[in-house]
């Protein structure tokens, strides 16, 4: 476990991503190339498929209305859920939303796609090499 770093003033983050994540949001739908309401069918057949509730309340479907204000950087009030959020990373493919999220605690943390992951697990792969070989001489040298 990493242990908490002071942060100055300045360093502060920025944890009020609602803008930024809506704006990413409205990105990905427009590049998907599908309308809004395309948009709203994918992703209640994603969250029926996965048994998630995309809305709260008495709502047991998303509509377009709703998905017209998780799109609207300038809608604070109406902001999707972390379980729709993924259930929205998930249909479009896109990490981004909750790449907003991780980036904004000003700690370094983001969220990589598999080819990164394999980057990183080759990476302290070769540092685990590099220290059983360090070990491997040690012990070699007191024979």
């Amino acid at each position: 476990m990493t242990t908490a770093r002071r942060l100055s003033l300045l360093d502060l983050p920025s944890l009020n991503m609602d803008a930024d994540i809506a704006a990413s949001m409205s990105r990905i739908v427009e590049a998907s190339g599908l309308s809004r309401a395309e948009a709203v069918d994918r992703l209640n057949e994603a969250a029926r498929r996965y048994g998630v509730r995309l809305c709260g309340g008495n709502a047991e479907t998303l509509t377009l209305a709703t998905l017209e204000k998780w799109l609207n950087p300038n809608e604070s009030k109406n902001v999707p859920s972390t379980r729709a959020l993924n259930v929205f990373c998930h249909a479009f493919g896109s990490p981004e939303p909750l790449d907003l999220l991780a980036r904004s605690h000003g700690q370094g943390w983001r969220v990589i796609d598999g080819e990164d992951a394999k980057l990183l697990e080759w990476a302290r792969t070769e540092q685990e090499i590099k220290r059983l070989r360090a070990k491997k001489r040690k012990l070699e040298s007191g024979i």
